[in-house]
């Protein structure tokens, strides 16, 4: 019984902390249909970032949230600059972004190098439940994804924001006609994605190794976490794709290794695709 509350406990915060880092690519790519290939860059941004301040001395929380706020003035400048001239061009978007990571990883390496480095766990020791045991640390990150997409949920169907981003994705011609500015409200779920990405990068630093091509690994498991949870659900379809795409991980790897159990639910993930497009809590295309 111990064993089998374990590998449940190991998936749920696995899946979770998969959620909050495709969390900013679901924001992006879900309301505002940008296929933010920058994605990855953005979160090894943020976990750069996080490690330079805190070989400076500043408290950790300080440091994510100070990543995620330069992370998200990166990504409101890359939006002024290039993204708002191509919001109904979604290959040219797929080139630009993708450009912004390979640009964006160079310039890691220019500035911080290629070796590897680590981030300090800042809440060490383990809490057992039930016997079985889990890092206080992943734990309170798992928290921390499950708060952001409580706000997630309560922003966009109990505020007047949320109604009108589910207008624009609804009809957005429609919603300008009624008052919504588009272009304002496009900058600022672009921003808020780079924002999420940076954030995201921060927190799970002290959890995996900060090297510049880390942002490539995550940025396919974030895609697919999108897809296949579904475009349409912003938090469920992110929540259910995270879900299958963590939980299949970690019960693979109870019987492989590492590298084939993600081979294998990537294969999965495309299979499931497959059978249904539109992702598991998405909806079909009128």
């Amino acid at each position: 019984m111990t064993q089998v509350l374990s590998v449940a406990l190991d998936a749920i915060s696995s899946s979770l902390v998969l959620a909050l880092v495709a969390l900013g690519l679901a924001v992006v790519f879900g309301l505002v249909r940008v296929i933010n290939m920058g994605h990855g860059a953005m979160l090894a941004l943020g976990a750069y970032i996080t490690w330079t301040l805190v070989q400076h001395g500043l408290p950790f929380v300080v440091c994510v949230i100070a990543s995620a706020l330069l992370v998200g003035v990166f990504g409101l400048v890359f939006e002024i600059v290039l993204i708002r001239h191509f919001y109904d061009k979604q290959f040219e978007t797929l080139l630009i972004t993708w450009a912004f990571y390979l640009v964006a990883t160079q310039l890691i390496k220019v500035f911080w190098g290629t070796d590897l480095h680590s981030v300090a766990n800042p809440i060490r020791g383990t809490i057992s439940i039930g016997g079985a045991v889990i890092g206080r640390y992943v734990a309170v990150v798992s928290l921390v994804s499950i708060l952001l997409f409580a706000a997630a949920a309560w922003v966009m169907y109990r505020t007047n924001v949320g109604i009108r981003v589910r207008a624009m994705i609804q009809n957005r011609e429609m919603a300008m006609m009624l008052g919504v500015r588009a272009s304002a409200m496009y900058r600022a779920i672009f921003t808020l994605g780079a924002m999420l990405a940076g954030l995201a990068g921060g927190l799970i630093s002290p959890m995996f190794s900060v090297e510049p091509d880390m942002g490539t690994l995550w940025l396919v498991r974030s895609f697919f976490v999108v897809t296949v949870g579904g475009l349409g659900s912003l938090v469920g379809g992110t929540l259910a794709g995270s879900a299958l795409m963590g939980g299949a991980t970690t019960l693979v790897s109870l019987v492989a290794q590492q590298v084939f159990a993600q081979t294998v639910v990537f294969a999965l993930a495309v299979i499931a695709l497959r059978f249904r497009p539109a992702g598991i809590l998405g909806k079909k295309a009128a």
